[in-house]
């Protein structure tokens, strides 16, 4: 598996480039949706375990579709290679490390092409309800993750250097305004037979 660096903080297109426009998407811990909108998919499956998320969700597009379930529960809602794609972005680091791997299995699982994931490198402490909407446990931090634990899993790793800093509320409130910027992971698995 290899690793590459850039300064793009564009996580959109990184995530189009890796994403089959003709596929289906399974977006696990899909909050408001903030980036739905913009993913090249004629479906997405934006489940989140939290429902005032997705009743304020901040997507109107009628593909996608919100869906109220635990992301621990895929396995049981959705038969094997159901979608082109499974995105995890900004949501594993909301699982401790055991269940973050579980999960990581399941997804590959229901994925037929990859699977995406996006999250802060190393540990970002985080406990807040940004959104005002009681969901501040589902907003918690409870893992950090290195590029070389992808690596291990057979993921490809894009390190999106000093993605977080101080133009973040959540990284000031966490590590203070003066705090160096932190790398963010882009981590993706081609699941296809080449």
């Amino acid at each position: 598996m290899a690793t590459y660096y850039t300064k793009d903080r564009d996580i959109v297109h990184h995530i189009n480039t890796l994403l089959n426009p003709k596929a289906p998407v399974l977006d696990l811990g899909s909050g408001l949706g903030v980036l739905l909108e913009l993913y090249r998919s004629p479906l997405v499956i934006a489940l989140d375990i939290h429902r005032p998320f997705l009743e304020n969700r901040l997507y109107t597009s009628p593909h996608i579709i919100p869906l109220h379930a635990d992301a621990q529960d895929i396995d049981r809602l959705f038969l094997p290679k159901t979608f082109g794609i499974v995105t995890l972005i900004d949501a594993i680091e909301h699982f401790n490390k055991e269940a973050g791997l579980i999960l990581l299995r399941k997804a590959e699982q229901l994925a037929r092409e990859g699977v995406i994931v996006f999250t802060p490198r190393g540990f970002f402490p985080q406990s807040v309800d940004h959104y005002g909407l009681e969901g501040d446990r589902y907003q918690s931090h409870y893992s950090g993750w290195e590029p070389e634990e992808f690596e291990a899993l057979g993921y490809d790793v894009l390190i999106m250097e000093a993605f977080h800093d101080a133009t973040n509320q959540s990284f000031v409130e966490s590590f203070g305004a003066d705090h160096p910027p932190i790398d963010a992971l882009l981590a993706w698995k081609n699941l296809k037979k080449d």
